[in-house]
């Protein structure tokens, strides 16, 4: 009988061990300059153009439709204070500038200016604070078929499975990549992806993606030549 005994507490114990040790809990603690940020922007006294930014951990992509533009850098807040670096992409094309921005974060908005560096473009950016962020992320939302079609008519179809995805698009390029949980209490997912047999922007890209209000999943992934914007709707 005590033979027994200590065979079940140790069984016992040993699960809860394997548990324990799978199970994360220590995830980063949300900064206010964490979250989806819609708006809108200026540049020379021209606009408005829409903006739609995600940051995350200091990370940050973003794209307007409007300006047929896309960014990526990095962003930080400190005592109410609003720095982002970017560099700047044509929508679905190459980098041609970088910017900086400067401005107060207050609850819920951003208020900033910004000056391009090379081509000395000068503007205004403000933003606020989509709670869509607030939603949890898993692997289990994004499994399935998805497709999205460009304004030129490109089709591209893919699935996910497990975090994992994969597809062609019209043209017959492949992708394939991987999704991950940045931190399950929040809508934001780290993408990378490897485009092949598809002539100059066969490579490899990373970007962030999220899921809106409408379920339309939302990713920019960039390498150092190009940068892609995708709105994936689920089949």
């Amino acid at each position: 009988m005590k033979l027994w005994c200590l065979m079940l507490l140790f069984v016992t114990a040993g699960c809860s061990s394997i548990e324990q040790a799978t199970v994360k809990t220590d995830w980063s603690e949300k900064q206010a300059i964490d979250g989806i940020w819609e708006g809108s922007f200026d540049i020379n006294g021209r606009g408005p153009y829409d903006f739609h930014a995600i940051h995350v951990n200091g990370r940050s992509t973003a794209v307007s439709y409007k300006a047929k533009a896309m960014c990526v850098g990095s962003v930080e807040a400190k005592n109410g204070f609003y720095l982002s670096n970017y560099m700047l992409y044509s929508l679905d094309g190459a980098p041609f500038d970088t910017a900086r921005l400067t401005g107060y974060l207050t609850t819920n908005r951003i208020e900033s200016h910004f000056r391009t560096l090379s081509g000395g473009d000068i503007g205004a950016l403000n933003m606020d604070y989509n709670p869509v962020y607030e939603q949890a992320s898993s692997l289990a939302l994004l499994a399935g078929d998805w497709q999205f079609v460009d304004r030129d008519g490109l089709t591209i179809k893919m699935s996910i499975a497990d975090g994992q995805w994969s597809g062609k698009d019209s043209d017959e390029c492949v992708y394939e990549g991987k999704i991950t949980i940045i931190n399950p209490n929040y809508n934001v997912y780290d993408v990378n992806l490897s485009i092949s047999q598809c002539d100059s922007v066969s490579g490899d890209y990373q970007g962030l993606a999220y899921l809106d209000q409408d379920q339309i999943l939302r990713m920019d992934v960039l390498s150092q030549l190009y940068g892609f914007h995708f709105d994936f709707t689920q089949n």
